[in-house]
């Protein structure tokens, strides 16, 4: 799972943003972990990433 994260933020600031209409707001962003084991190969986390 540590993994996974660090490489979808990777993504999202060297891949994702340069493609997009989207800035970055500069505000605080968050990593939301719902209940389940995180461990399993299908859980689900979610980034939510601030934009203007």
């Amino acid at each position: 799972m540590p993994e996974a994260m660090q490489k979808a933020w990777a993504y999202i600031f060297s891949e994702w943003f340069p493609t997009q209409p989207y800035q970055y707001a500069g505000t605080p962003q968050l990593e939301v972990y719902p209940d389940g084991d995180p461990s399993s190969h299908d859980y689900r986390s979610e980034i939510w990433v601030p934009i203007r």
